[in-house]
């Protein structure tokens, strides 16, 4: 009998174990100021990123050395390719608000000025700072490519909450974004 009251309460207190709820997190493009009045037809193409950053839990490096952590309950609201899309798509809108700036699934230039960006790293510390790494490209409709730049972001981080991580990687991509709608100007 003891052994069955044993079973039972250790199956009882195995169902009651709940696993943390997760958290889902998004960046915002709120605050940005507008950077021209040219009317442009823009498409951002899906943004590739490497394996380990292609999924929707938070990645995160510790001290300044190669370990990362996968963080299970810390998550982005779409996987982060989709997430960072979104993210250019709506600083660009605000910096260069007389213009029609879509997103496209597909690598076919469907606007006058194609924009491809393929990030190198995303290395988020937390308390310290974020470091976004990548290429991009603007493309015209016809294939031809108008500009390429490579280059670094980086972003403090206030703090070491999961929250001060996303707002270290929004003004990361605001950066890159910016980088970009300075380009489209200069065309």
């Amino acid at each position: 009998m003891k052994k069955l009251f044993c079973i039972v309460f250790v199956l009882l207190c195995a169902c009651s174990w709940r696993s943390p709820n997760s958290e889902f997190y998004m960046m915002n493009s709120q605050g940005l100021h507008q950077l021209s009045e040219r009317k442009m037809n823009i498409a951002v193409a899906k943004i590739n990123v490497p394996d380990l950053l292609d999924r929707s839990q938070m990645v995160v490096y510790e001290n300044h050395n190669s370990q990362v952590k996968i963080l299970e309950f810390s998550r982005w609201g779409e996987v982060l390719p989709d997430v960072l899309q979104a993210t250019v798509v709506n600083d660009l809108m605000a910096y260069l608000p007389n213009s029609y700036v879509q997103r496209t699934y597909f690598d076919k230039q469907s606007a006058a000025y194609n924009v491809n960006i393929e990030i190198n790293n995303i290395k988020a510390y937390r308390g310290d700072k974020v470091v976004l790494a990548a290429w991009w490209n603007i493309v015209n409709g016809y294939g031809k490519t108008l500009l390429r730049q490579q280059g670094v972001y980086e972003a403090k981080v206030e703090g070491n909450s999961i929250q001060d991580l996303v707002n270290g990687q929004t003004q990361a991509v605001h950066q890159l974004s910016h980088a970009i709608a300075e380009g489209l100007m200069g065309l």
